[in-house]
C-alpha cells in the first residue's frame, strides 16, 4: 500500500507559488483599544470580506517595537514605510515617490508623494516623517532601556548601529528640507539601507499620535497611511482583529473591503476553520495537516525559505559557558532527521545562520554534523556532571521557523539525552511572554527560537543575533561586530560577502547558538480566494488578495 507523502504535495500544489515575538516594550505600549466603528452595522459580510486564520493577536501596534511576525502582519496593513517591495522582491516607491543617494552613499534625499493622508485625516509631510525617525531613535528613552533589553533587538538600532544617543549610531541627522523633501545623513555608509527601510518597523505614523509623554498612544490609536485602518478588536472570545479599507487611501483600491484576522495558535484549529468555511486563508501549514488539505483539494502556496530556526545557548550559565558542552550539544542533534520528520518539503538542515539564497556561506566555517559517539566523548571531557539543564521552548503557537514546537523540542531533547545530557523541559506559552522569560531567566541553559529575514541582506540575520550583546545568548565578540560593521559600509558585493563569511567562521567557532533548519512555510486558501501576495520576507499586503468574482 502506497502512503501519501505529507511533505511532497506542498511544492506540487503551489500554483501561485512563490515568489518573529512581541517585545517587553510592547506590553508597555499597551494593547490596542479601538472604539466601535459607527458604520459597523453596514459592513457587508459577503464577498468583500476575507478572514485570515493567523496565530496570535498583537499586543502592540507601535511599528517601532514590532519584531514579531504576527504583529508585523497587522502593522503592514495600517502603516507604510517610505520604500516598498514589488512582487519580484525589488524596491518600489511607497510613501517616497522617488529618492536620490549621494555618490559617497552618506546622504539620502526622499521626495514624498502628494495628497497622502493619514487615517486621522492629517496630511503626510516631511516633518512628520522626521518626527517618526527621531522617535525611533529614542525608543530606549521612551520605553526604558531596561525594558527593551528583554526583547530581541529592534529594527532601528540593528540597522543604524544603535539608538541616536549611542556613539555607535551611524545616523547623523534627519531633516525636512521642505514640506515634501526629507534628508537622511549618515556618518558611515549603510549599503542595505533602502532594503531595510521596507521593514514594517519603519512604517510612518501620524504626528498626532507621536506624543512623548504617552508613547503607547501610537498603539492604542494607530493612524497610518495604509490601505486598511483598524476598526476594532474583540475583547472576548478569540480576540479577532478587524481591518477595513481606508476610503481616502492614495493608491489603488483593489482588494477586500474588510479583513478579519483570527488568532488561532493551534494548527489544527486553523485547519478546522478553513475546512468549515469560517476562514479563507490558513497560514503556517504544518506537515501533520497537509494530507487533509491535499485530499480536500485546497490551493496550497509556499514561501521561499528565508528564515532560520536555532537552538540558543546561555553563555552565562555555568555549564553552557563550556565550549566542550556546546560542541557536544551541536554534535548530538540529528538535523537531517529532524527536518525530514517535522518540516515541510523544501526545508533544509541549517549549518550556518544565513539562508543559501544570500550566497555568503563560508566553506571554512566549522560544521557540526551529527555524531553521537563524538558528542558523548566531548561531554565526557567536559566538567558537566549530569545536572538538569533548563530547556525553554514555546507551546500553543506556530512560527514560520518553528511549525511544531512541542514536537521539535521532543526530538532535540531525545537526541541530547542520548548523548548524556539531562534535560529539564520548560514549556511556556508564546502569548504568556515566552520571549521575555527566555531573555530574563538566568537559570536558562538552552532555548528554541528563530529569525525571519526582513530584507534581503545577511545583516538581517547576523546583525540582530550577533552584532551586539543581548540577553538571549549573553555573548558578544568585538571581532564579529567589527566585521559586520565593515560589511555594512562595503559597497562592493564580493568583498562584503567575504566579510560576512569571516563573521560566520567566528560564530561557528564560538558557538553561541546552533542553527537547525531553513524552514519552508506555506498557507492554504479556500475556493473564494484566487490569489494571495506570498513573500519570503513576509511583506504580504492584504490589498493584493484577490477574490473569485460572482
Amino acid at each position: 500500500m502506497t502512503s501519501l507523502s505529507r511533505r511532497r504535495f506542498l511544492g506540487a500544489s503551489s500554483a501561485a507559488g512563490a515568489v518573529a515575538a512581541l517585545t517587553t516594550a510592547a506590553h508597555h505600549a499597551q494593547a490596542p483599544d479601538f472604539p466601535q466603528d459607527p458604520d459597523d452595522a453596514a459592513a457587508d459580510p459577503g464577498a468583500g470580506r476575507v478572514t485570515v486564520a493567523g496565530i496570535h493577536r498583537p499586543k502592540s501596534l507601535d511599528p517601532g517595537v514590532a519584531t514579531d511576525s504576527e504583529t508585523e502582519r497587522i502593522v503592514r496593513q495600517i502603516f507604510e514605510p517610505l520604500v516598498g517591495i514589488d512582487h519580484t522582491g525589488s524596491l518600489e516607491p511607497l510613501l517616497a515617490q522617488e529618492w536620490e543617494v549621494s555618490e559617497d552613499e552618506l546622504t539620502y534625499t526622499f521626495t514624498l508623494r502628494r495628497g497622502v493622508v493619514f487615517h486621522d485625516e492629517s496630511a503626510l509631510s516631511a516633518e512628520t516623517v522626521v518626527q517618526n525617525f527621531q522617535r525611533w531613535g529614542r525608543l530606549d528613552d521612551l520605553y526604558g532601556a531596561g525594558n527593551l533589553s528583554q526583547s530581541v533587538p529592534l529594527a532601528f538600532p540593528t540597522v543604524f548601529g544603535g539608538f541616536m544617543s549611542d556613539p555607535e549610531c551611524v545616523l547623523e541627522s534627519v531633516e525636512a528640507q521642505d514640506d515634501r523633501t526629507m534628508v537622511l545623513t549618515l556618518r558611515e555608509p549603510v549599503v542595505y539601507l533602502l532594503q531595510a527601510l521596507t521593514l514594517p518597523a519603519f512604517g510612518i505614523a501620524s504626528g498626532e499620535v507621536l506624543v512623548d509623554r504617552d508613547p503607547g498612544l501610537v498603539s492604542r490609536s494607530p493612524a497610518g497611511t495604509g490601505p486598511y485602518r483598524l476598526v476594532e478588536t474583540d475583547t472576548e472570545g478569540d480576540s479577532q482583529v478587524r481591518l477595513r479599507a481606508f476610503d481616502q487611501y492614495w493608491g489603488a483600491t483593489e482588494g477586500p473591503g474588510e479583513v478579519i484576522v483570527r488568532p488561532l495558535p493551534r494548527s489544527f484549529d486553523r485547519l478546522r476553520e478553513l475546512q468549515r468555511g469560517q476562514a479563507d486563508v490558513y497560514d503556517l501549514i504544518t506537515a501533520d495537516n497537509l494530507r487533509s488539505l491535499v485530499q480536500s483539494g485546497r490551493m496550497i502556496l509556499q514561501r521561499d525559505p528565508f528564515s532560520v530556526l536555532y537552538m540558543g545557548f546561555n553563555l552565562d550559565h555555568p555549564v553552557m559557558s563550556d565550549i566542550l558542552v556546546r560542541e557536544a550539544a551541536a554534535r548530538a542533534v540529528n538535523r537531517p532527521q529532524l527536518v525530514e520528520r517535522l518540516f515541510l518539503e523544501g526545508s533544509r538542515p541549517a549549518y550556518q545562520f544565513t539562508p543559501a539564497a544570500l550566497s555568503v556561506h563560508s566553506e571554512t566555517a566549522l560544521r557540526y554534523d551529527y555524531d553521537l559517539s563524538e558528542a558523548q566523548e566531548l561531554l565526557a571531557e567536559s566538567d558537566y556532571d549530569g545536572e538538569p539543564l533548563d530547556f525553554y521552548y514555546p507551546i500553543r503557537t506556530t512560527r514560520s521557523y518553528l511549525p511544531q514546537p512541542e514536537a521539535v523540542f521532543a526530538a532535540i531533547a531525545a537526541d541530547l539525552t542520548a548523548a548524556g545530557f539531562t534535560i529539564r523541559p520548560r514549556p511556556i506559552r508564546w502569548d504568556e511572554g515566552y520571549l521575555e522569560q527566555v531573555m530574563g531567566d538566568s537559570s536558562r541553559a538552552l532555548h528554541l527560537l528563530g529569525r525571519n529575514g526582513g530584507f534581503r541582506s545577511p545583516h538581517a540575520f547576523l546583525g540582530p543575533l550577533f552584532g551586539q550583546q543581548t540577553r538571549e545568548f549573553n555573548f558578544h565578540d568585538a571581532d564579529i561586530t567589527d566585521l559586520l560593521n565593515e560589511a555594512r559600509a562595503e559597497s562592493e558585493e564580493e568583498p562584503r560577502a567575504e566579510l560576512y563569511r569571516e563573521a560566520a567562521d567566528l560564530i561557528q567557532e564560538q558557538l553561541p547558538a546552533l542553527p537547525l533548519a531553513y524552514p519552508i512555510s506555506g498557507l492554504a486558501l479556500n475556493s473564494r480566494v484566487t490569489d494571495y501576495p506570498m513573500s519570503p520576507v513576509l511583506n504580504e499586503r492584504f490589498k493584493k488578495i484577490r477574490l473569485r468574482q460572482g
